[in-house]
């Protein structure tokens, strides 16, 4: 099932036995439910478009309608095949301007997806949860607790999304590493399953 809070949807949806275990695909690529509800969960949020998505879209509009345009003056039948080219390439390019954040939490493994328009999607983290040095609120006080991280990974809808944000540290290569992502209730119970210790647990969630 699906929560929406308007660009924001969270599915958790229940398993029955092993032979029930169903696959998602992604563009080929198949991700494995979890055999049992409690261990699987899934949350999408779209990100808002920033001056930079704006920028290109504005740019390509310019682009596929002034075009046309210019040559349909010149010759209206060379104007009709340019319209055609632009409107097939309208369809396989406006849709890298919507974007996508998924996550998937299915028996310990913690995945990250990135979708462009539901035309391609691109794996950005697999990890597991029990590898993570903290899944917190993401506040200055948790955030102080590590010196510095080498990279941070934004799932976050933008820069000024606060609500359930949650931060969660992993190591590699000897550095710490930064999540940023929307918390749900259901997975802060999978948190808790598989990462006890290094889980702080609220009960403000909206999902």
């Amino acid at each position: 099932m699906s929560c929406n809070n308007d660009d924001a949807k969270a599915s958790n949806e229940q398993k029955g036995p092993e032979k029930d275990m169903a696959k998602k695909t992604h563009g080929g690529e198949e991700i494995d439910r979890s055999v049992y509800s409690t261990n699987y969960t899934e949350f999408t949020l779209k990100k808002k478009a920033d001056a930079k998505i704006t920028l290109v879209r504005l740019l390509m509009l310019v682009v596929y309608i002034g075009i046309p345009v210019i040559v349909f003056t010149k010759a209206w039948y060379l104007g009709a095949l340019t319209f055609l080219a632009v409107a097939i390439a309208w369809y396989f390019t406006w849709p890298f301007t919507n974007i996508e954040y998924e996550y998937t939490l299915s028996s310990g493994d913690w995945k990250f997806v990135k979708n462009y328009g539901q035309r391609k999607h691109i794996t950005v983290l697999d990890k597991k949860i029990k590898d993570m040095k903290i899944i917190a609120p993401y506040t200055e006080e948790n955030k102080q607790k590590f010196t510095k991280f080498a990279k941070t990974y934004d799932f976050r809808k933008s820069p000024k999304h606060t609500e359930d944000i949650y931060m969660a540290v992993f190591e590699e290569n000897g550095a710490d590493n930064l999540i940023l992502f929307q918390c749900t209730n259901k997975a802060l119970k999978i948190f808790q399953s598989y990462n006890k210790q290094n889980t702080v647990a609220v009960d403000t969630l909206h999902y």
